[in-house]
């Protein structure tokens, strides 16, 4: 396996935060995501727990019909889409 630079892996995680930013009201998969930034399905989810822990991201536990057992779903928490929102206005 390729080692990736610090660069390159910032990189990523800004696609991710684009990719979700996108349509904020919806969730997203991590399939989902790792289709869309052409990675596989690991390492994608390896990114989005390093933004979890960073607070940038948020799991979705529930969904319509119930937990979601085996998927993971992502979205945008509320305060970082405020701060978002906020800097484009500046």
């Amino acid at each position: 396996m390729v080692k990736l630079s610090q660069k390159t892996i910032s990189a990523l995680k800004d696609d991710v935060m684009s990719i979700l930013y996108e349509n904020p009201l919806i969730s997203r998969s991590t399939y989902e995501i790792s289709q869309e930034l052409r990675r596989d399905k690991e390492f994608t989810k390896k990114l989005l727990l390093e933004l979890k822990n960073d607070n940038f991201v948020e799991e979705v536990k529930k969904g319509k019909r119930g937990e979601y057992l085996t998927h993971r779903k992502w979205r945008i928490p509320a305060k970082v889409l405020k701060a978002i929102e906020a800097n484009s206005r500046a």
